[in-house]
């Protein structure tokens, strides 16, 4: 050993040795005891996130098909979730493929889930089952993409996919037809944040309003995402911004009113609102009127897919619980009490078309 590293040596020991130590320690596992705790936490975390995903793409799956007529762009579906290991691992998130696989779970590709209500259900497809043939070509093996691909174009013919399916039991041919939906991707964040959002034909819903809302408000969530999406808020909001200087102007808005905002409290001050967020709020004029819109275009394709309208509101007032200042601050989003109030008033509205059997289309600004 050098003379350098003998005296790094010697001063990480004193610097160790310097520092103060627990005085109770727990008892120490054996190694094989750890490990067997950790493959057990592992299994639960994979059956947990299974579960979570499965209620997401459940309650996502009747709004995507009940609102192909009002999306802009659809696809072909017969109600299946594709993964190899590597995706099921990135899906799972926070566990690699190895350690799936130290599970037991082989590298092929997964159906990890059967949408309720899909073409796939209806067929007597399950999870764990695994697609070996489409209209008679064999299906490349780890290649998920390509099997999705091999669906879509079967289907395209508008007549039943024969599916060759596979399971402990052996195999069986399956005759499934597709069905038109929103060309929408439905993810789940890890976010804490009980909210979601859409972008790029994408509906992204947190966890955090996975655990803190029921079924039938995050239902209106993912309604009130989709019309965001059919409606174009995103491309519309960049026009706006663009059209409007608010590109050039708003960040500046922002910036400054960063600034503000920590010199007050830097001094004590306790502001009752944020000129940082006022300043981003003044990013995308008219964001307010696209949220109020994605409301009720939103309260229709929740009818539509056959949900329960008449919880809608309470999402709202769940919000008002979580953030007060929703109640009477507004940035980019309307008021919460003004929410409320005017679902109320739309839930009127369609009750009445029911009622005469009219069709549960949103009405257009006169």
């Amino acid at each position: 050993m050098s003379v350098r590293k003998r005296i790094f040596c010697a001063c990480l020991w004193l610097c160790l040795s310097a520092c103060i130590s627990a005085e109770h320690e727990l008892p120490l596992p054996e190694s094989e005891t750890v490990e067997a705790t950790r493959q057990e936490m592992q299994r639960e975390a994979v059956a947990f996130q299974l579960k979570r995903r499965a209620r997401l793409y459940d309650l996502s799956w009747p709004l995507l098909e009940a609102n192909a007529a009002l999306c802009p762009a659809t696809r072909l579906s017969i109600g299946v979730v594709l993964a190899d290991l590597d995706t099921y691992a990135t899906i799972i998130g926070g566990l690699t493929a190895d350690q799936l696989s130290a599970q037991g779970l082989s590298d092929d590709i997964h159906l990890l889930h059967v949408i309720s209500q899909s073409p796939a259900a209806q067929a007597g497809i399950q999870r764990g089952d695994f697609i070996r043939a489409v209209n008679g070509a064999p299906v490349e093996q780890n290649r998920p993409g390509k099997l999705a691909s091999m669906i879509r174009k079967a289907a395209a013919d508008k007549e039943p996919v024969r599916l060759l399916v596979e399971n402990a039991q052996g195999e069986r041919e399956v005759g499934v037809t597709a069905v038109e939906v929103c060309d929408v991707a439905v993810k789940l964040s890890t976010s804490s944040a009980i909210n979601a959002l859409a972008q790029d034909k994408t509906m992204i819903v947190n966890a955090g309003l996975m655990r803190s809302a029921d079924d039938a408000m995050v239902q209106y969530i993912m309604a009130h995402e989709l019309a965001h999406l059919a409606l174009r808020h995103a491309r519309k909001g960049t026009w706006n911004t663009i059209a409007s200087g608010a590109v050039v102007y708003a960040p500046l808005l922002y910036a400054g009113g960063a600034v503000v905002d920590r010199t007050r409290k830097l001094f004590g001050q306790k502001p009752k609102r944020s000129l940082a967020r006022q300043g981003l709020a003044a990013a995308v004029p008219f964001s307010q009127v696209f949220e109020s819109e994605a409301d009720y275009v939103g309260l229709y394709m929740l009818v539509r897919a056959g949900g329960d309208i008449n919880r809608a509101s309470d999402i709202f007032r769940l919000f008002a619980r979580e953030a007060p200042a929703s109640t009477w601050i507004r940035y980019t989003h309307p008021l919460t009490p003004e929410r409320v109030a005017a679902v109320e008033l739309a839930l009127q509205e369609i009750k009445v078309k029911q009622a005469a059997g009219e069709a549960l289309l949103p009405e257009k600004v006169r």
